[in-house]
């Protein structure tokens, strides 16, 4: 019993330690999306994206962990959003505008 309860101790303990941005930006780095945009909810934690791809035309989406985006209403119907694999960076091209966002890890831009 003893035992159980220092390992379950010690994941407790383990999981507070916050992950480094290094290690994390890697997950991010294979992604690639290019979407125009159908429908956005994009809020602090997530960028969900409900569109198509501009070439294909084939129905898409995009769910992933929001380190870009600050201005929630940013992202409209129409607008054409393009991450490329082994890049951070995220595009929003919009009918006049070219927006770019870096990816952001504990408050700081990592490329």
């Amino acid at each position: 019993m003893k035992i159980f309860v220092f390992f379950s101790f010690l994941i407790l303990v383990s999981s507070c330690v916050e992950p480094d941005c290094n290690d994390v930006k890697k997950a991010f780095y294979p992604d690639e999306y290019n979407l125009i945009v159908g429908e956005a909810s994009i809020d602090n934690s997530w960028i969900k994206i409900i569109g198509y791809h501009p070439i294909t035309y084939k129905k898409s989406n995009i769910m992933v962990h929001n380190n870009w985006i600050d201005d929630y209403n940013e992202v409209e119907a129409g607008d054409t959003i393009i991450k490329r694999a082994g890049n951070l960076e995220l595009v929003i091209h919009k009918k006049d505008t070219i927006i770019r966002h870096d990816w952001y890890c504990k408050g700081k831009p990592y490329k």
